[in-house]
């Protein structure tokens, strides 16, 4: 004789109940158990715990799938990033998940390093009828035509980058900010000269924040060399080469060094350690990102740190603003200061 288990039981039990039951057994409407279950009523009273009460006794869940069918709203946020082992979209992931999902939302993710394929993520995201897209440009990358031609019918905003589009919000880090409170600080700390660890030279970003440097040295009367400003990969080994280059050879050597990502800032230190030279106290170095790295250096590394939590929070206000308004959000972003600049010339 066949016997009937608790997951047949359980899995009857949920094909068979529907917010109908549901609705009925809270002693609500339909439209309450809609509202309650998908988040958009967030007043918790026993109004909302009857909802749910119901709900796991009949063991049913919302079906998103079949909601957004018979929607134009599908509680879904596009994000396109170059990459999630970068430290900046690895901390505005962080900063992202958590707040979509209070929403009620779900976050679709889109990994791309070039232009091509982030274009391809776009349009794959778009397919899916994402409620608003969010797009950190790969290094390189000009999204123009792709941003244009979907502006129109759904709100997306660029995180950083050179702006691809007019027609579309963005929010970015003022990089001219951040480069003025590095050289600022190095000023006070009685520095005379600076080198530059630059990011990509094909970038549009790097040639900028490179003008930044210069502009920011010549503003505080600080001295530099253009043999000691190199382009090349946000990585260790590249700050490591760098460093063996610029500090092992009997010439006039910068007294601190700027770079633009903590992994090559993290280079530096091991090149200037190998080499018997002391962070701070014979070459002062900073890092950008303040990723996890850059407070588990020996010395713990001073970091720009991008203001993540207003970037997400500026990004899907952006978002849910009246389409056809694009705006243009600039924020600043703060110098944590540790070992590896202190110390006073």
């Amino acid at each position: 004789m066949a016997r009937t288990t608790d997951n047949a039981s359980a899995s009857a039990t949920s094909a068979n109940s529907s917010i109908t039951n549901v609705a009925a057994l809270a002693n609500v409407s339909i439209a309450t158990v809609s509202r309650v279950l998908s988040g958009k009523r967030t007043k918790d009273d026993d109004i909302a715990r009857r909802v749910r009460a119901a709900a796991a006794h009949l063991n049913y869940s919302v079906n998103y799938a079949a909601s957004a069918l018979r929607s134009t709203v599908t509680n879904t946020i596009g994000l396109v990033i170059p990459t999630a082992t970068d430290p900046f979209c690895a901390q505005l992931l962080d900063e992202i998940e958590p707040v979509i999902d209070v929403d009620s939302q779900q976050l679709l993710l889109g990994i791309g390093g070039d232009q091509a394929t982030q274009i391809q993520r776009i349009e794959s995201l778009v397919d899916r009828h994402v409620d608003g897209l969010i797009v950190l440009p790969a290094w390189g990358a000009y999204l123009s035509e792709e941003l244009e031609h979907y502006a129109s019918t759904l709100p997306i905003v660029q995180v950083g980058g050179r702006r691809c589009s007019s027609r579309t919000s963005m929010v970015s880090i003022d990089e001219n900010a951040a480069m003025e409170i590095v050289i600022r600080h190095l000023a006070e700390r009685g520095i005379a000269s600076v080198a530059y660890m630059a990011g990509k030279e094909i970038s549009f970003e790097s040639a900028e924040l490179f003008a930044m440097f210069h502009t920011q040295m010549r503003a505080h009367h600080l001295a530099t060399e253009t043999e000691w400003n190199k382009f090349g990969d946000r990585s260790v080994q590249r700050g490591f080469n760098c460093a063996m280059r610029l500090f092992s050879e009997p010439l006039v050597q910068p007294e601190a060094v700027v770079c633009a990502d903590d992994s090559i800032a993290f280079g530096v230190m091991v090149a200037l350690h190998s080499l018997g030279l002391r962070v701070p106290q014979d070459v002062l170095v900073i890092g950008y990102n303040d990723s996890p790295i850059a407070r588990t250096t020996m010395p713990p590394l001073t970091s720009v740190r991008p203001p993540f939590k207003q970037i997400v929070s500026e990004a899907l206000r952006l978002l849910n603003d009246a389409p056809g308004s694009p705006a243009h959000i600039s924020l600043a972003p703060q110098l944590i200061v540790r070992e590896s600049t202190n110390c006073q010339r």
